[in-house]
Order: C-alpha cells, then sequence, then structure tokens
C-alpha cells in the first residue's frame, strides 16, 4: 500500500524543491519596460544629431530613412539649428575618435548637448534619447552625457546589454521618461516609428 503513493510524494518533494531554490531569484533582475509607445509623441521633420560624436548615429538615419520619415542627420548640430524641426533625436555615445574630427574638446562636446536640449525642451520640441552603442561605449563620458540629457528626454530606447541599466532605468523614471530596451539593433524600428506614427 505504501508503494502506491511514492510517486506522488516524489512529486510533492521535487515542486517544494523548486519553490524554495527559485525564491528571490527570479524578480531581481526584471526591469519592467514599455515594448513600444502606445501613442506618438512627435511629428516630423526629425533632427538626428550625436551626444558624444559616435558613428552609430549614422544607424538612426538609415532606420529613419526605412521607415519614410523626414530627417536630417546633423552630428554637431547646435540649439540655434532647431528652427526647422519638430522633434529631436539624441543619439548617445562617447567616441574619442569622432570628437577629434570635431575640433573640440569634450567639455566642449557636453556644453553643446547641454544647450541643444535646453533649447529644444524651451521650443517644446519632443527629445528621443536612443542609446545603441551597448556596452561598447560604456564609458564615463558616455555616461556624464546621459546624465546631461536624461532628464530632459521624453523617451528612451537603448540596448538591454549596457553596463549600468538599473541606475539608468532609475534614473529616467524619476524623471518620468518611458524606456524601451530591445535585445539587437533589428528591433529598433517598432520603438522607433511609435514615436511619430
Amino acid at each position: 500500500m505504501f508503494k502506491k503513493y511514492i510517486p506522488v510524494i516524489v512529486c510533492f518533494s521535487i515542486v517544494i524543491l523548486f519553490t524554495f531554490s527559485s525564491i528571490g531569484k527570479s524578480q531581481s533582475r526584471h526591469i519592467n519596460t514599455y515594448p513600444n509607445l502606445p501613442a506618438p509623441i512627435a511629428e516630423e521633420k526629425v533632427l538626428i544629431t550625436s551626444a558624444g560624436q559616435a558613428t552609430e548615429s549614422s544607424i538612426m538615419l538609415s532606420i529613419a530613412d526605412n521607415l519614410n520619415l523626414e530627417a536630417d542627420y546633423r552630428p554637431r548640430a547646435l540649439g540655434t539649428d532647431l528652427y526647422d524641426y519638430k522633434s529631436v533625436v539624441i543619439i548617445l555615445g562617447f567616441s574619442a575618435n569622432g570628437l577629434s574630427h570635431t575640433n573640440r574638446s569634450f567639455q566642449e562636446e557636453l556644453t553643446r548637448t547641454k544647450q541643444l536640449v535646453r533649447e529644444a525642451k524651451l521650443e517644446k520640441l519632443p527629445i528621443i534619447l536612443v542609446n545603441i552603442s551597448g556596452v561598447f561605449r560604456d564609458n564615463i563620458q558616455t555616461w556624464q552625457l546621459f546624465e546631461q540629457t536624461a532628464p530632459f528626454a521624453d523617451y528612451f530606447i537603448g540596448l538591454k546589454n549596457m553596463k549600468k541599466t538599473d541606475s539608468s532605468i532609475q534614473m529616467l523614471r524619476e524623471n518620468s521618461v518611458p524606456v524601451t530596451l530591445v535585445t539587437e539593433l533589428d528591433d529598433l524600428h517598432t520603438p522607433f516609428n511609435s514615436v511619430f506614427r
């Protein structure tokens, strides 16, 4: 008679073992983000610019072209250049090589970026902040650029493989900025399109 209950006891023991072994593990790394925006927040004509002069900015122009968005790529845009645009997309990523081609120091790039986002806010232009460099440009300069721009952003799109994902998300949430994290560059089309349509 005892042999009849052995499979039930074994199954029950396994369930209890898995329950206790998984407590506290599954919820610690989960970050709640949007798959895309529920409604558009920006209009065309779009200014795509760089904060840090990383070459990844040209990828966003290619995506904008694929989505048939009217956009200009101006990596060195200033706050005075916003008169012709209805929204601003800023690509984060510091590149020492890219910056050397501008004859500008990093401090001057920080100042340019700060003036650009402040002018965009004064003009009531939506700012979409994008970090598609992931771990490849996770340096102190990129983080400083992020800290300068995050409080002004209306939406953030980034890669899941950023080193400071938790800190970035926390800062964005403190400023009520919706966040979408994607796994690959091919996944950028949907959230970027949701900004405009």
